[in-house]
């Protein structure tokens, strides 16, 4: 990839409203659009964007449309929230929407690993991977489902996989789902990271990821930073820990051309 080919990509970002107040029973949406996202984008030199649906927007991807449709100053693509009964995800396809989220998260009291395989066939059939939002103490279920996929899918682990970057027993887990050879990893910090900021916690599980698995690794912000306690992450702060602790070449696999590939931009 030359200097021209290389465009930074945030593959982990969500859209909400100005002019609706979007709750659930876990927490009330921040009032951002993607014209907050995009001023701060352009001042970090993010020229690509993956708009994630968010859970308090479940299956309903009338936004996630909408921001996709209807935008100039960002090249964006997208993951959608389906269930078994969804119609018309060529819709979204055409849209720019490339993949398909499972929630199977604890914490959100939503525990959906097990809706994997019909889902990961349903969006197969527009030429979607999946993006699952998991914890550790799921993983062995994942690994024993990902030979019902169908052939060639990727699975995506939302936030490091919520593991624990002290736990040994849990990285060693981690990379035995990504030595599947199927499975990628998001090295969005701020869910995992106890020092939200400077990030130094992160070093050592980072320089093990996209030194062993450089070419599946990608970057998040998470912005904007739902159920997150003040002050919020800051981009900056990320680029630049990711910037100290990698080499040029998974700085920009992760950052530029993973992205481009994983989401056809």
């Amino acid at each position: 990839m030359s200097d021209a080919d290389f465009i930074l990509c945030d593959s982990h970002m969500h859209v909400f409203s100005h002019d609706e107040v979007i709750q659930s029973s876990k927490y009330v949406a921040p009032a951002k659009d993607l014209s907050d996202f995009i001023v701060e984008a352009t001042t970090k030199d993010i020229g690509r964007a993956v708009v994630i649906q968010a859970s308090i927007d479940g299956t309903d991807n009338s936004r996630l449309l909408e921001t996709l449709l209807h935008h100039d100053q960002l090249s964006l693509r997208g993951v959608a929230m389906i269930d078994e009964q969804s119609g018309d995800l060529e819709t979204l396809a055409h849209a720019g929407v490339r993949a398909l989220r499972i929630q199977d998260r604890t914490r959100l009291g939503i525990n959906d690993l097990d809706r994997l395989p019909e889902l990961a066939a349903k969006g197969a059939e527009v030429d979607w991977h999946v993006e699952i939002n998991t914890e550790p103490a799921r993983y062995e279920r994942l690994r024993s489902l990902l030979n019902t996929l169908p052939t060639g899918q990727s699975v995506i682990l939302d936030h490091f996989g919520h593991c624990d970057p002290y736990n040994l027993e849990q990285r060693i887990q981690l990379c035995r789902l990504l030595d599947t050879g199927r499975v990628w990893i998001k090295l969005a910090p701020t869910r995992v990271s106890q020092q939200v900021g400077h990030y130094q916690d992160l070093t050592s599980i980072v320089q093990t990821l996209a030194g062993q698995y450089t070419e599946r690794c990608l970057w998040g912000s998470d912005w904007p930073h739902v159920m997150t306690a003040e002050p919020l992450p800051k981009t900056t702060d990320m680029l630049n820990f990711y910037k100290d602790v990698l080499t040029t070449e998974q700085f920009v696999a992760c950052f530029s051309r993973n992205p481009a590939r994983l989401y056809r931009f």
